[in-house]
């Protein structure tokens, strides 16, 4: 049988966690008869999203798509479409026994907001498969505004984190809306839904609850597990950023460099800062209220798909009123240190760069 794994999110369920155990084990991954495909675009298969949407958004496209000209993405959608049915068929013509191609991309569920996106994925994916399955993993929406939060300070917001300024009906939250668009689509039997919580997934974490429903085996020798990530940042890593993310591109604090040069350094060197008021969350009572906004949507889940076991509801991780923080001392003086030590390890690499290529010069001169 010709199965295809279609896994769509949700963001912030660890699906990063997924794509590098898929990417990573690729090769041994294809000799039990798994494809991880590469038209599809790694380790996210965003080429797949983009040829879902109906208008796809530059930065989920690449430079080398300009998503305004319809010619450009009309001939780009009908390149796509070529490469990756050639990259599957050719995939189950080496296949002698059953076979299944796993597809896995957050974006299929925070960016194909419409039926007709999806059914666009469906029309493609049908006819080369005798069964598809689509695995979704859903997070409680507070800890899931919570996490999307640091992700968004990473990326450049300079806000503070507040319940209240979040669109509670925006697309990222309707969890119901989402099962039931994909459902219209592809039936609701084709649907597999689990709550993302420790306590909810097989061996308690979201790769090997993935591997069961894939029917991989993880232990298999030479399998190699992803490093568990850590996406929560400190009080002090997330003033850091934000202080940085508010510099203009040309402020002389940045020494001539890039903002998208600095951004990765800054990110890893302040996910090792701690201090002591750890990681941000608001009070208790908003968080609560939060939640509110998806009682009856989420309780209908539950009901429907989840054999009446919904989220955990239990809120005492938040404390009983928000911590106030005051205001933290040396954040500019860290952030130039921290851009300092960036301008410093670019001239080394590029001064043994340089010795290096002079020394092979002198030696074929």
């Amino acid at each position: 049988m010709k199965k295809a794994i279609l896994h769509i999110g949700t963001e912030k369920t660890g699906t990063t966690s997924i794509q590098k155990f898929l990417f990573q084990n690729r090769s041994r991954l294809l000799l039990s008869g798994n494809l991880f495909p590469a038209t599809a675009g790694f380790i996210s298969n965003q080429r797949l999203v983009v040829y879902g949407k109906n208008a796809p958004e530059a930065d989920l496209a690449g430079p080398s798509l300009d998503v305004d000209d319809p010619v450009a993405l009309a001939q780009w959608k009908e390149q796509f479409v070529q490469e990756h049915c050639a990259e599957i068929m050719a995939f189950h013509q080496r296949q002698a026994a059953d076979s299944t191609v796993i597809y896995s991309s957050e974006h299929l569920q925070s960016r194909l907001t419409s039926v007709d996106e999806i059914k666009r994925i469906a029309r493609l994916l049908r006819p080369m498969f005798d069964d598809l399955r689509i695995v979704v993993y859903l997070r409680r929406q507070d800890k899931y505004a919570l996490s999307a939060h640091s992700t968004s300070v990473r990326g450049g917001d300079v806000k503070d984190f507040a319940f209240e300024a979040i669109d509670a009906a925006g697309p990222y939250y309707n969890y119901r809306k989402l099962l039931e668009n994909w459902s219209e689509v592809f039936g609701e039997e084709a649907l597999t839904v689990h709550i993302f919580e420790r306590s909810r997934l097989c061996g308690g974490d979201v790769v090997s609850d993935f591997c069961r429903i894939a029917g991989i085996d993880n232990d298999s020798p030479g399998l190699e597990m992803p490093e568990p990530e850590n996406e929560a940042l400190s009080q002090t890593a997330l003033a850091i950023l934000r202080r940085f993310n508010s510099l203009a591109a040309n402020d002389p604090r940045l020494n001539g460099l890039g903002k998208q040069q600095l951004r990765p350094f800054l990110i890893e060197r302040v996910q090792a800062i701690d201090d002591e008021w750890g990681r941000m969350l608001p009070g208790r009572a908003q968080a609560i209220s939060f939640h509110e906004h998806f009682a009856a949507d989420n309780q209908w889940i539950a009901d429907h798909w989840l054999e009446g076991q919904g989220f955990d509801q239990s809120f005492s991780e938040y404390p009983e009123q928000a911590i106030e923080i005051p205001q933290l001392e040396g954040i500019d003086e860290r952030l130039d240190e921290l851009i300092g030590s960036f301008s410093s390890w670019r001239h080394g690499v590029a001064g043994r760069m340089g010795q290096a290529v002079k020394q092979h010069l002198g030696k074929t001169g």
